[in-house]
């Protein structure tokens, strides 16, 4: 099962959408450029980006997201800049699991990822254990 390989074009022209549940893109290297459109979302999930390295910068356009939740996404290990993320005035919420590698960056003070989200409020990383 390879998954999606892209997202519809028209998913731009959703201008109202608040909430937004991704999965099964698990090829992709990065995020579907009409994200960026959606300007009204308040709720990102993305779940089983498996190739995704860095989250784009223009995730600063995402001005009304409130929650940013990201799963099972393998080989993430950036966020985009401190400018970006501390942009995102709205934000008060991201949940990290299942990412192993982003986890690690993001340990709280010593991570080299911490810097942009210390000023989230409730910030949930789940490291599972076994």
């Amino acid at each position: 099962f390879g998954g999606i390989e892209a997202l519809p074009d028209w998913l731009g022209n959703l201008s109202s959408l608040r909430r937004l549940y991704l999965s099964g893109f698990g090829k992709l290297k990065s995020l579907p450029h009409q994200l960026q459109l959606l300007t009204a979302l308040e709720d990102l999930t993305m779940q089983g980006f498996h190739e995704i390295e860095a989250l784009p910068e223009w995730l600063g356009n995402l001005s009304s997201l409130r929650r940013l939740c990201i799963r099972s996404c393998k080989k993430l290990m950036y966020l985009p800049s401190v400018d970006v993320m501390r942009s995102l005035s709205k934000l008060k919420r991201i949940d990290i699991a299942n990412c192993s590698q982003l986890e690690t960056r993001c340990e709280r003070e010593s991570g080299p990822e911490w810097s942009k989200i210390s000023h989230i409020p409730r910030i949930y990383i789940y490291i599972l254990m076994i």
